[in-house]
């Protein structure tokens, strides 16, 4: 290992690196009125609006593509955690950039259009209902970004279905996909021979946890309310919204209050986790299993035990080995949380055309955790 740091702390500096760059870009496009200057400001050709929201886009990626290099392919060869090849990256790289990006622009189109037909109220209206489309779809997305397939099992958790999905990557987890009552739990295909079955049980119990104890719920109600309510604050501070130059700077302003929820919404997360952590110790698994599973995962994330308190309340919507095995041994948590409610806001953010909603630390430059972040 050429560098001085642990593998953790660099993709930290660089989630920092690169999320800090977009809020500061965005700052400045804000303060110097760069998309009155640049973009249309009165109702202008269809097409003419197209070519200049892929200018955006082309822009976005050009100044986002040296950190998904460096977080994708550079950071994981140099710390021996990948043998990925430059063409591979390059190609699964420029898959997921070209599929998000006509994401986003589809979104821009669809939020545009609105304001100019029905204004604020339908503007309004079409956010959210994007947000439920992107619930809806995030299963089907996450395979197409990430260049997955997923099957059906006979196995059930609870109510819900589960779903094991081919990645090879250890940092990808699944998650859990679908409105509420509708779940269905994703789970990586290579857990079924990395995990023992009395730990893939386990993992399954857990995940059953948050949904029954209501933490995912409360998670993805939290992302919704938060996002939405930062895009009523952009929309009013955008002005115009029916014009390119009105959206794309509705997409600066959401994007800095995105900025906001990544220090803010972490805590309320991490409860989220030690709710799941104690649903599964209160109703049958082993603590040593729990604990086996919980250290091992971490391997496959950032091995980072232990983190120092305040770049884990800022930085870290998953807490620490050490700080959940510390609340094992206490026999669990009775606070309430909101599971994943950081990350998921971080993915409902494409909704907003928002700039840092593959920049944090555990996606830059992973196409295939751009949609199920990386989670418990």
């Amino acid at each position: 290992m050429a560098m001085g740091m642990t593998y953790a702390r660099a993709r930290l500096w660089l989630g920092i690196s690169c999320v800090g760059t977009m809020v500061v870009v965005s700052v400045l496009l804000l303060l110097f009125r760069v998309s009155a200057l640049l973009l249309a400001t009165e109702r202008a050709p269809f097409w003419t609006e197209v070519a200049q929201l892929v200018g955006v886009l082309f822009a976005y990626v050009f100044l986002s593509s040296p950190f998904d290099f460096f977080g994708g392919l550079i950071l994981p060869k140099e710390y021996g955690r990948s043998t990925l090849r430059f063409p591979q990256f390059l190609g699964r790289w420029l898959r997921g950039v070209i599929l998000h990006s006509t994401i986003l622009l589809l979104i821009a189109l669809a939020l545009l259009n609105a304001a100019k037909v029905g204004g604020f109220p339908l503007f309004l209206g079409v956010y959210l209902s994007l947000n439920f489309v992107l619930l809806l779809l995030q299963a089907l997305l996450a395979n197409l970004l990430g260049g997955m397939t997923s099957r059906k099992t006979d196995t059930e958790t609870g109510q819900s279905k589960v779903l094991f999905a081919a990645n090879p990557n250890p940092y990808y987890t699944g998650g859990i996909a679908g409105l509420p009552g509708m779940e269905r739990v994703i789970v990586p295909e290579g857990w079924r021979t990395a995990f023992s079955a009395e730990q893939l049980e386990t993992i399954l119990l857990r995940r059953t946890g948050v949904l029954r104890n209501g933490s995912r719920t409360r998670g993805l109600l939290l992302a919704l309310l938060w996002n939405t309510f930062g895009a009523c604050l952009s929309a009013l501070l955008s002005g115009h919204l029916a014009t390119v130059a009105g959206v794309v700077t509705f997409s600066l302003w959401f994007t800095l209050w995105n900025f906001i929820g990544l220090l803010l919404l972490p805590a309320p997360s991490q409860r989220g986790v030690f709710g799941g952590d104690t649903f599964a110790l209160r109703h049958g698994a082993k603590k040593q299993t729990l604990e086996a599973i919980i250290a091992q995962l971490d391997t496959y994330q950032d091995d980072e035990v232990s983190r120092v308190p305040g770049v884990e309340t800022y930085f870290h919507p998953i807490p620490s080995v050490e700080r959940r095995l510390t609340l094992l041994d206490a026999g669990g948590s009775a606070e309430i949380g909101a599971w994943h409610g950081a990350r998921m806001a971080i993915y409902l953010s494409w909704a907003g055309g928002s700039f840092l909603s593959r920049a944090v630390h555990c996606n830059c430059g992973r196409p295939d955790v751009w949609v199920f972040l990386p989670c418990d």
